[in-house]
């Protein structure tokens, strides 16, 4: 059985991606990165991967571990340009050495 993972959408519902990653080795070739912000009243946002709140350093790992071979950068929701946003998440993630 392959999977393709959301980081958002597991951490939304209480998981841990880096864990869930590690699950799936060898059975996930794509993962979707997507990160969170909490805003007021413990509302949970989309953010630019790097902005918010998930473990990148763990879940790259993992997703090197787990043999991902693609990463799908997307946010379903922007709170500005998505061109802007995407531009973001691409630096951030270069930044932290994925290439």
């Amino acid at each position: 059985m392959m999977a393709e993972l959301d980081t958002y959408w597991v951490q939304h519902g209480g998981g841990d991606p880096a864990f869930w990653i590690r699950r799936m080795t060898n059975r996930m070739p794509v993962v979707h990165l997507k990160d969170m912000t909490i805003q007021d009243h413990n509302i949970q946002v989309m953010a630019e991967v790097g902005e918010g709140n998930l473990n990148w350093p763990a879940i790259l790992d993992a997703c090197r571990e787990a043999n991902v071979e693609w990463y799908a950068v997307e946010q379903d929701i922007c709170q500005r340009d998505p061109f802007e946003s995407l531009a973001i998440s691409y630096r951030n993630l270069k930044a932290m050495g994925l290439q």
